[in-house]
């Protein structure tokens, strides 16, 4: 890799405000105003109830970035990456630019400093409550979040479905699995499966609504409860990127109410970021931060998952590729 100058460190330094101008393009609907063709900056303000001026400079801001393009007429268009800021298109990532730029994950990050010194999430001191409370206090910003991580299963859901068998299942929870995404791959792949989504309560709405929308009511529902408490009767567990939020206890707790509930020749299937054992851990080392500021977990290696299996009574079967980020990590009770 080329060494780094001034320009390439200062473009590091402003990455904040390029990641706040595509977050303000998605809260504000901009891509979705775009994309029935190009509008003049005083037309699409007036339609978001914004500042003309100011939305001129925002726009420029886009251009800078690539999203959007000018025209010689004076009129803007959507760019195509400005495309996957449209609500309504496949791949979409707008709730993932919403979520990521608004308070929940934005205050967070901004006491990074404090977070290592302390060694501490800083969710409680930047929100006022611990960061799945703030979602269930802001319903609005919890669905977008809920919308990024329904964007980032789509991803993952088919690989997974293709890498499992599930011939021998009759029972599949998906922990935390509110968009339904990833039950809806598996059921599609095996019509005679049977499926729930457990999930706190405040987003059991959001789960049912996914399941009705998908045409899967029949055949899958959706619970509340608290996966440290106790967890459904089933054969396979899915639980994607849910132990990189807690510590090795927390999740040790969780894993043991799986395999407490699980049925007889039962699995429990992680899907996470596995952390290298050597080298440059890449995308993974962000994600840590991420977790090292919003909540007790972290990212962690194979050999990781492996001790925290043994100590809820199971055992790390294999781990496969769903992704070039995403890995599955399988495991069944020790013998």
């Amino acid at each position: 890799m080329a060494a780094l100058g001034s320009a390439e460190l200062g473009q590091m330094i402003r990455g904040f405000w390029v990641s706040q101008v595509v977050g303000t393009l998605a809260r504000l609907e901009i891509a979705d105003r775009l994309a029935h063709g190009p509008v003049e900056s005083g037309a699409l303000a007036k339609a978001i109830e914004c500042d003309p001026r100011a939305t001129l400079r925002l726009l420029h801001a886009a251009v800078s970035v690539g999203l959007v393009a000018a025209l010689p007429d004076g009129r803007f268009r959507l760019a195509p990456p400005g495309e996957l800021l449209r609500s309504d298109v496949p791949d979409s990532v707008r709730d993932f630019a919403i979520a990521m730029t608004a308070p929940g994950h934005w205050l967070p990050w901004g006491r990074l400093t404090e977070a290592i010194r302390e060694g501490e999430r800083q969710a409680v001191a930047a929100l006022g409550h611990e960061l799945f409370d703030f979602y269930a206090a802001n319903p609005v910003e919890g669905d977008a979040f809920t919308g990024a991580m329904a964007n980032h299963s789509a991803s993952v859901a088919r690989p997974l479905a293709r890498a499992l068998d599930t011939s021998a299942v009759n029972h599949v929870v998906d922990i935390g699995g509110a968009s339904g995404t990833i039950i809806a791959a598996l059921l599609e792949a095996n019509p005679a499966l049977r499926g729930t989504i457990f999930e706190r309560a405040d987003v059991v709405p959001r789960a049912e609504a996914a399941l009705a929308k998908r045409g899967l009511s029949s055949r899958c529902r959706a619970v509340a409860g608290d996966f440290f408490d106790s967890v459904p009767e089933a054969d396979l567990y899915i639980l994607k990127v849910i132990l990189h939020d807690w510590d090795d206890q927390q999740s040790v707790n969780i894993l043991r109410n799986c395999a407490r509930a699980m049925r007889p020749n039962g699995r429990v299937v992680l899907v996470e970021r596995l952390f290298p054992e050597h080298g440059d851990p890449g995308e993974a080392a962000l994600s840590d931060l991420n977790m090292l500021v919003l909540l007790p977990g972290r990212e962690r290696t194979a050999s990781e998952f492996a001790e925290l299996f043994r100590a809820a009574g199971l055992k790390l079967d294999r781990t496969f590729g769903l992704t070039a980020a995403m890995q599955g990590i399988e495991a069944s009770r020790l013998a």
